[in-house]
């Protein structure tokens, strides 16, 4: 017997609409986003021109109130401006506190073609390049130098009145740990001693100088920063009017081997300790030992060189040195400070103060600081 086919019920049929005349379908067009608030973008860009973070700062507090009453779109960009100028504005006032760091005038000096300074400009201690002229901020101190960082400086050109000159750079030995202020300072004030010589190869034709430096402190160091900037400065409040610096190529034949012989003891004598004897006797004797050194390799230097026109005073100079020496052996074995400063003054009476003026004057080098 067969079945018959099941009956599905019929579903309505839809009508058919003709191309034509008559109603027709589309997509329905997307829905039109609000308009994006202009201060909110304006508060993340001039956030990001830093000199401009207080304006940033009005920008994005303005934004953040218009947004919600006009439906407009941007409260990311607007609290990205306010986070930024507010972060920047609070570094700023840091630096103010440590520096005379202007943030808001900042500008770098202007330089020609070789380098050299033309106009006067703001920078960073870090930004400092060899043979640059500066006045430091108000964080400068006589007896102290404050870390790598630490402030903004003035650089300007050398022929006008100013306070330092940034003479050289090095980097201290790689460590993982920071080796503290006193073992840096160690480093750092022998080496920058040297260098000094290197840079001014005639510092007694300079004048009274002070060498100085900037060091990294221990958030520069964990940060990766290794370098110690050396500079000079005049004791006091003294200005330099002019720069310091003088090559090989400035001196001749006789006068360089003058200056060389003489390097050992203007080494020695610029580390002389800034503790009394009374105060760190060893540290005293251990600086008198490396001036007796110093004082040997000076004779020994003279003697193998010839001066002309400057023989006579460089014979006596060598004979008053000869006198010397056992005396500083004396001081370096003192028992006690006072000990300490009566041998200190026999060695001064034989210093052959006079003789290096005969000889200076002799060779055509300028006046030494003992001369003014």
């Amino acid at each position: 017997m067969s079945v018959p086919p099941p009956q599905y019920p019929q579903y309505p049929q839809y009508p058919q609409y003709p191309h034509g005349p008559g109603p027709q379908w589309s997509p329905m067009p997307p829905p039109v986003p609000p308009a994006l608030n202009a201060f909110a973008v304006t508060s993340l860009v001039t956030a990001l021109l830093v000199c401009l973070a207080p304006l940033g700062l009005v920008f994005g507090l303005v934004a953040l109130w218009q947004i919600p009453r006009k439906g407009q779109r941007g409260k990311g960009l607007a609290i990205a401006g306010v986070s930024v100028s507010g972060a920047v504005l609070v570094l700023a006032a840091g630096l103010a506190t440590v520096g005379d760091f202007r943030v808001w005038t900042f500008s770098g000096p202007a330089r020609d073609d070789s380098g050299a300074v033309t106009e006067p400009g703001w920078t960073t201690v870090q930004s400092l390049d060899v043979g640059d002229c500066f006045n430091p901020g108000a964080w400068m101190r006589e007896k102290d130098t404050p870390p790598l960082g630490k402030g903004g400086v003035q650089v300007i050109p050398c022929d006008e009145a100013h306070r330092a000159e940034a003479y050289a750079t090095f980097r201290l030995a790689e460590q993982e740990q920071f080796p503290g202020r006193e073992a840096i300072a160690e480093v750092a004030w022998e080496r920058c001693a040297e260098l000094f010589i290197d840079y001014a190869v005639d510092p007694e034709g300079s004048g009274r100088l002070r060498t100085a430096y900037f060091h990294p402190d221990e958030v520069g160091w964990n940060a990766g920063r290794r370098t110690v900037q050396c500079w000079v400065v005049r004791p006091g409040d003294a200005e330099l009017d002019g720069s310091v610096r003088r090559r090989e190529s400035d001196f001749d034949t006789d006068q360089l081997a003058f200056l060389s012989a003489a390097k050992p003891l203007y080494v020695a004598t610029a580390l002389r300790p800034a503790k009394s004897p009374e105060q760190d006797l060893a540290g005293a004797k251990a600086w008198a030992e490396r001036m007796a050194e110093a004082q040997a390799e000076t004779i020994q230097r003279l003697e193998d060189t010839e001066l002309a026109g400057a023989e006579r005073p460089t014979e006596r100079l060598v004979a008053e040195l000869k006198t010397g020496l056992p005396l500083w052996r004396k001081v370096a074995d003192a028992s006690d400070a006072d000990a300490f400063l009566e041998s200190l003054r026999s060695v001064e009476r034989h210093s052959g103060t006079e003789h290096v003026v005969q000889i200076r004057t002799a060779l055509g080098l300028p006046a030494s600081a003992n001369q003014r």
